[in-house]
């Protein structure tokens, strides 16, 4: 979800969230939610009646048992190491909706347990819980569970399982937004992603934009840390960590803006983790907003004691003002669009950050702006080798990218840097993971997805996502993307695997019964091996 808050005079907040399923308008006394039309699931009565049996029993191997066979109908020969699953189950193969924008959890301890999210509504009740995605079987089969504490469907939503967690199934940490009747954030935990028991509300309060969760795993319990932009903070410094270090139980809400902004900052405000407590967010100071472009700096602030200091996220300060939040990039111009404005897509706050694993000295930004004349949208990655002191002052070798959004980056254990982005190229959609052990001096791009951009037409904005997300485990890094879900292996280079009824020959998706079903927007779940 995109918020704003202008400035004419007094300050005019206002939410900005076009055609979603749940149209919000923020005033300056409340905020209405109203419903904006309900999209069709495209099931048959049989197809409802099995996906419903699953959802109230949660029979995950009756699921498996029947996406195991569609694998081995609709599989293309794909290389081994590299994977490619759309995640939508069988049992909703006549689903039609935009499931857009990706999130992914893992359970680093037992990587075969899962937690992938997008704007996937709860397909047998209105107002039932929204679900996720999990899988117990390393990504090779999905299922839906209902177990967000949003009804229906989220409008944001982030989660994380705590890097060294060791709960078999999974501790789960999410920041879910819900707008029914007014924009809440809901920090709730599950101990169990398998279960049906509904997450554990612990910290709720209202007036927040997109939630971006870390977690990190220690003796004495998980650590929490939630990127929000924060309409609840004074003097336009809506930049904020939410900090848990108790597992959940307490949260603090710490403004890492210390400068002046036009009344708030830019929506995405993202933290990074390193395993020697070492914490880094990244968020864009607005300085200027005329309703189409926001002048920022991209700002990097870090805290040494995992945030559970007085003072946090004060460890650099920047040279021109001895401020905190070290400035990367001044005064740059962020385009701002909830209109179609990249293909069928809206721009305005793209940002990412990823810290080395084990060289918390090792810090890598990537963000968009408009970049040069005739782009529409600009990728950069930058680097820092001192802990954010100081940073190269031109992007990375081969990382200006044209006419790109929705970047992660992941750090492996080796040093290897992963690159994921989409970028709008000759009228389709290409999803890329490159990866470098240099900086991006010498890289390997594999092309996950080249999809048409012009179809399918776009129900609600974001039409892929504001987001998608890229995380290494092992000497993997795995990750999410959305995408046109026409089953043509032209379409995948690396092969792609679909657990709902596809015919690859004829190029259609059917509902199992053998009636054909509109393409639409799926989230689709990757696995690549990490480059020596």
């Amino acid at each position: 979800m995109y918020v704003t808050n202008q400035v004419q005079n007094a300050v005019e907040r206002y939410a900005s969230h076009a055609e979603p399923r749940l149209t919000c308008r923020r005033t300056p006394g409340e905020t209405r939610c109203v419903p904006n039309g309900e999209t069709t699931m495209g099931e048959t009565a049989t197809m409802k009646a099995r996906a419903g049996t699953w959802l109230r029993h949660s029979a995950f191997p009756f699921l498996v048992m029947i996406s195991g066979f569609l694998l081995a109908r609709g599989q293309s020969p794909a290389a081994p190491s590299i994977k490619v699953v759309d995640l939508i189950p069988a049992s909703l193969s006549g689903e039609t909706n935009q499931d857009s924008e990706p999130f992914l959890a893992i359970q680093t301890a037992n990587p075969q347990v899962m937690v992938a999210s997008a704007f996937t509504p709860n397909p047998f009740s209105s107002t039932g819980n929204a679900p996720v995605y999990v899988s117990q079987d390393g990504g090779k089969s999905w299922a839906l569970n209902a177990i967000t504490p949003v009804q229906r469907m989220t409008c944001d939503i982030t989660h994380a399982i705590a890097t060294g967690e060791n709960h078999p199934r999974g501790d789960l940490h999410a920041g879910t937004l819900a707008c029914l009747s007014g924009i809440t954030l809901d920090e709730s935990e599950s101990n169990d992603v398998s279960s049906s028991a509904v997450m554990s509300v612990q910290s709720t309060r209202g007036n927040v934009d997109q939630p971006f969760v870390r977690a990190l795993g220690v003796s004495s319990g998980d650590r929490i840390y939630v990127g929000v932009n924060d309409f609840n903070q004074s003097n336009g410094h809506t930049a904020t960590v939410d900090v848990s270090v108790d597992g959940g139980a307490t949260y603090k809400s710490i403004p890492i803006e210390t400068r002046k902004t036009m009344g708030q900052d830019g929506p995405s405000v993202r933290p990074a983790v390193a395993s020697d407590g070492t914490v880094y967010a990244a968020f864009f100071g607005w300085r200027k907003f005329d309703g189409k472009t926001a002048v920022s700096d991209l700002v990097v602030v870090r805290d040494d004691s995992a945030a559970m200091l007085a003072n946090p996220f004060q460890a650099l300060k920047d040279p021109s003002d001895k401020l905190p939040g070290r400035i990367v990039v001044k005064n740059t111009s962020i385009p701002w669009s909830n209109a179609p404005t990249l293909g069928q897509e809206r721009i305005g706050s793209t940002l990412s950050i990823a810290v080395d694993p084990n060289k918390s000295s090792t810090v890598y930004l990537g963000w968009a702006d408009r970049g040069n004349k005739g782009d529409i949208y600009t990728l950069h990655v930058r680097r820092s080798t001192d802990r954010g002191l100081t940073w190269s002052k031109t992007d990375l070798p081969h990382t200006t990218i044209r006419n790109a959004t929705n970047i992660a980056l992941a750090v492996a254990n080796n040093g290897v840097v992963g690159f994921l982005y989409q970028q709008l190229s000759n009228g389709r959609w290409v999803t890329h993971l490159v990866q470098s052990h240099d900086a991006f001096t010498t890289a390997q791009d594999f092309v996950l997805a080249t999809v048409p951009a012009n179809e399918p037409a776009e129900q609600f904005l974001p039409y892929l996502g504001d987001y998608d997300y890229l995380l290494l485990v092992g000497n993997e890094f795995r990750g999410v993307f959305c995408a046109n879900n026409r089953p043509d292996l032209a379409n995948f280079p690396q092969g792609v695997t679909y657990q709902r009824a596809a015919d690859f020959t004829s190029k259609t998706l059917n509902d199992g019964s053998g009636n054909p079903v509109a393409i639409s927007i799926d989230p689709f779940y990757f696995s690549v091996p990490v480059i020596p």
